[in-house]
């Protein structure tokens, strides 16, 4: 290999020569010296010597510590390497990225490994316009090009590169400038290579865009190695547990993890100390002199991205550029108002909704450079629309430095590097950050809207992670009253929407402080905060402290509004869905009546908080089992709604669906599945196939087909539901959650076991993560996967995981509570499935005592209770007392709910087995008569529960050798299109 010294430059003869005549001379003196065969490497740094002699520019050699990115490798090979030797047209690429992802060690790498194929590597600094020329300048000063008689220019030296007849390759590195200033460097021909490295991916005009490739952040694996390699520490499992951590906190961002090798290596701190030195002293780490030669960068992380902000800085204060000082603004404005939102995400829309509703809405007095800011930011034009112009243009100059990108799904959506996201908040002075933290929420604030569309509702879920983002920001800043209530309230609405009950309570606890220092806690609008509080407790299942709260609202609005004001028939109404939810249902009952008789004599009948009172009271009536009354009563309402407010009307279709549901719960799942059917057509044409309502629709249907036995269409429609609730709403929102736990429950009916406990397991790590553990919707989930444990025989896990979900219940909602009271049935059930039929008899005995108690001896749930403990008393051989016990079941279902009614015909089919067991097969044949006929009538000849019935018949007719019967049974059984070896 040849490296240059300082060379006197030549004169060069025939100075006043043509071009072309020159241009002919050099390829003839280089073809005359091609028996040079070593590889010319050049440096990127063009000098004056002490004797102002010209250096020949140099490359640096690749870092020792050069550490993975083998596709990008993979991809310049590919590109570089001629396909065969007729293939030796000019080759040209682009790598770009931010600054410190590793594009100019990407190359250097490239080059090591390529040595064999590039006769000659030419390495030009191309920061800027200046740099360029004196590269070039200085390889006139190469041997070949003195012996060429080249001149010294860069337009001598382009000459003399474009016309080498071998394969030489020209990098321009780190060509962050316009593309116009490395285009007219190069050189003309059609033969050689060019590689270009810049965050400016315009650059890809240069190259071309299909010969571009974006520098991502490192893969994990690859960055751990670098950081134990930078720390000259054995790649140790422990000191890779701990590297894993680092670098992700450091976004695997190579110059980064690069110098926090190099502090660790240096002693600064430990390995198992640098988070912490990281979170305390952030700024002066990334920022820290000592680490500039890391990765012979000679930048640190931050001076790095420093370079770039202070060149857009001095655009802004160009005065002779108008349009250029325009954009630099707009970019360092953008760049300061996202440093207070999500780093990913960031909508154009919100600030296009910000400007539109801006003008329109009333602001508390603004400070003056606040207000600057915002009215720059959300100027509009003459036709009163946002100048979106100004926006385009930052982004513009933003992402010709890499230090912004566009989604690559949508061009109207950006993502700023995490720690570059941080930098930009670091950088900033705690005067600036107050202001662009106040002109971020501003912002975010007037792009609400509370008009519940499909289109508000998917738009109201980005700004989710936004608005955490800003209130967030003014806790680690440690700033006051940067927020004031109504703003709060806004935010509020937004993560209410979306089931963010922990951050709703946090905000809305900092409305009533604000609240109650300026008006007092007897002014309404503190008191609605405050039953706002009640709320998030009751959504979060703390209904012990919702109760506490509720009452001291109730007592305060009586004393202050009155007993009959709007606001305090509110706060009574609540107080009644607490209680329901406590299983407190006689006094939710009591209280709702109460309600509902004030709302009709001061709102009068027709009033919607009337209606949402009588709504409130059926389904209380509803879950004490009072189906028929329910029923009625839902009626009643959608007359009303029918004919106040249209057919059509949203609240119209969800009393419809009511209906439907109601007739669901009355085992009339025909009549139920045909209106559900309507409504949710009505609900697709009148609000939209994304609508939260329009989804509930579809999830009711799939709910009434899996009770009519027809698991597939109930599957393949929960599963449509379950992705739109994933869309519409978010991964982990409550409904989401609620959807992936009934699409559970129909693969379990489907006898798709291992799918369902899949799925119960992840629904449960979210409901811990989003709910918190002790959450009744939690419980639910732990015990919905202790059932699918028992079905798979797996009775151990199953005991286990029901006897925490017990102590939690009987520690959380207290020993009485309906939910305490399901817990105890689910155990005695696996005890029965375990065989232990005396710990399941005295448990069942224990819970039907609470029971009767607590819901009454006729509730459904209680009879559920008798039927279970009866199946225990047939299990131990007490058939006697299994069959009275049974038949008072049955007599109490068949009055409660009516003949027809699922449940009366399950437990008719039950007192049938228990005749069966105890060797009464003309009583067990007689019934099963009875309720095969009723089956067939309620869910049709095709229902699993109807070919059970038949199955079994067909068993005791051939116990009692009527084998002409059974036979002529399972050829009903094979007609139907269904096998017929159904067990009993």
């Amino acid at each position: 290999k040849f490296r240059s010294t300082s060379a006197r430059v030549p004169e060069v003869a025939g100075e006043g020569m043509s071009l072309n005549v020159m241009q002919g001379a050099c390829i003839s003196m280089i073809n005359s010296t091609l028996y040079v065969a070593q590889n010319i490497e050049v440096h990127e740094q063009a000098n004056r010597g002490r004797n102002d002699m010209l250096l020949v520019p140099q490359r640096p050699n690749p870092s020792a510590l050069f550490t993975g990115h083998e596709d990008v490798l993979k991809r310049l090979m590919d590109h570089f390497v001629p396909q065969d030797q007729v293939d030796r047209c000019r080759k040209l690429f682009l790598l770009y990225g931010m600054g410190g992802i590793g594009k100019t060690q990407i190359c250097l790498k490239f080059v090591e490994k390529m040595a064999g194929r590039f006769s000659h590597v030419f390495w030009i600094d191309a920061s800027s316009e200046d740099t360029i020329a004196l590269g070039l300048n200085g390889l006139c000063s190469h041997p070949e090009a003195k012996a060429a008689g080249v001149s010294v220019s860069s337009e001598s030296a382009l000459i003399w590169i474009g016309s080498l007849q071998s394969e030489w390759l020209l990098v321009f590195d780190n060509a962050d400038g316009a593309p116009e200033v490395v285009e007219k460097f190069i050189p003309s021909g059609s033969q050689g290579n060019i590689l270009v490295t810049s965050r400016n991916r315009s650059l890809g005009r240069v190259t071309s865009y299909e010969n571009s490739l974006e520098v991502d952040q490192m893969a994990e694996k690859e960055a751990i190695s670098l950081l134990v390699k930078a720390s000259h520490l054995a790649e140790l499992p422990e000191n890779v547990y701990i590297a894993q951590q680092i670098v992700n906190e450091l976004c695997c961002l190579p110059l980064a993890v690069d110098q926090a090798g190099a502090c660790i290596e240096a002693g600064l701190c430990s390995i198992d100390n640098y988070l912490e030195h990281l979170s305390r002293h952030r700024k002066k780490l990334m920022n820290h002199p000592s680490f500039r030669g890391a990765s012979q960068y000679n930048h640190t992380v931050y001076e790095t991205w420093d370079l770039s902000f202070n060149e857009i800085e001095s655009r802004a204060k160009k005065k002779s550029d108008r349009l250029g000082r325009a954009a630099a603004q707009a970019a360092i404005l953008i760049l300061e108002t996202a440093a207070f939102l999500h780093h990913e995400n960031i909508i154009e829309a919100v600030f296009r909704k910000a400007a539109m509703q801006f003008s329109k809405r009333q602001h508390s007095r603004l400070e003056s450079k606040v207000k600057s800011c915002i009215n720059q930011f959300l100027q509009l034009a003459e036709d009163q629309f946002w100048n979106e112009l100004f926006f385009h243009e930052g982004i513009r100059v933003l992402m010709s430095f890499s230090l912004i990108k566009q989604c690559s799904t949508s061009p109207r959506i950006y993502a700023i590097h995490p720690l570059m996201h941080q930098w930009s908040r670091d950088r900033m002075s705690v005067s600036q950050k107050r202001c662009m933290m106040q002109v971020s929420k501003l912002i975010l604030v007037n792009s609400i809207t509370k008009e519940v569309t499909t289109e508000n509702i998917a738009f109201n879920r980005l700004l989710v992670p936004h608005i955490k983002a800003n209130y967030q920001s003014q806790e680690e800043n440690g700033f006051k009253r940067v927020f004031d209530d109504d703003e709060y309230s806004w935010f509020s609405y937004v993560l209410h929407e979306n089931g963010m009950w922990k951050d709703v309570e946090y905000l809305e606890f900092q409305i009533v402080e604000i609240r109650m220092k300026k008006q007092g806690i007897e002014h309404p609008s503190t008191l609605t905060s405050m039953g706002n509080i009640a709320v998030t407790y009751l959504e979060q299942g703390k209904y012990k402290e919702a109760e506490n709260l509720q009452l001291k609202v109730l007592e305060l609005c009586k004393k202050v509004l009155g007993p009959e004001h709007p606001s305090t028939l509110t706060s009574i109404a609540n107080l009644a869905i607490t209680y329901s939810k406590q299983g407190k249902y006689e006094e939710a009952e009591n209280l709702g009546l109460k309600v509902l008789d004030l709302r009709k004599r001061v709102l009068g009948p027709e009033h919607p908080d009337t209606l949402t009172s009588i709504s409130h009271l059926t389904h209380t009536s509803s879950i004490q089992g009072k189906y028929k009354a329910a029923g009625e009563t839902v009626l009643k309402i959608l007359d009303v709604h029918k004919r106040v407010l249209g057919s059509e009307h949203p609240d119209t279709l969800r009393s419809m669906g009511n209906l439907a549901y109601s007739f669901s719960k009355q085992g009339k799942y025909e009549v139920a599945g045909e209106l559900q059917l309507k409504v949710l057509d009505l609900c697709i044409r009148v609000l939209g196939p994304e609508h939260p309502d329009t989804l509930d629709s579809m999830a009711n249907l799939a709910f009434i087909y899996s009770k009519q036995g027809k698991y597939d269409e109930a599957a393949a429609l929960q599963l449509k539901v379950l992705d739109l609730y994933k869309n519409v709403l978010g991964p982990e929102h409550p409904d989401t959650l609620a959807g992936m736990a009934n699409l559970a429950c129909i693969y379990l009916k489907q006898g798709k076991y291992e799918k369902a406990v899949e799925l119960q397991l992840k629904v449960l790590d979210l409901h811990k993560k989003v709910l918190q553990p002790e959450h009744p919707d939690t419980l639910i989930s732990m015990g919905a996967l202790a059932y699918s444990y028992s079905k798979q025989g797996k009775y151990e896990e199953a005991r286990q995981l029901q006897l925490k979900v017990l102590d939690i219940h009987n520690k959380v909602l207290g020993s009485e509570h309906p939910d305490t009271l399901t817990a105890m049935n689910n155990l005695a059930v696996t005890y029965l499935d375990q065989g232990k039929y005396e710990e399941a008899g005295e448990l069942q005995l224990k819970a039907l005592d609470l029971h009767k108690r607590v819901l009454g001896p006729e509730h459904p749930y209680t009879l559920t209770i008798m039927n279970n403990l009866s199946g225990t008393y047939s299990n131990q051989g007490k058939y006697e007392e299994a069959i009275q016990l049974q038949l008072k079941v049955c007599n109490l279902h068949t009055k409660i709910l009516g003949l027809e009614h699922p449940s009366t015909l399950d437990g008719m089919v039950d007192l049938a087995f228990k005749y069966s067991k105890g060797q009464k097969y003309d009583e067990a044949a007689e019934l099963h008569l009875k309720v095969l006929h009723q089956y067939k009538k309620v869910l049709g000849l095709k229902h699993p529960k109807t070919l059970s019935i038949m199955s079994n018949l067909a068993i005791i007719y051939a116990k009692q050798g009527k084998n002409k019967e059974a036979e002529e049974l399972q050829i009903e059984m094979s007609n139907s299109g269904n096998p017929t070896n159904f067990a009993s």
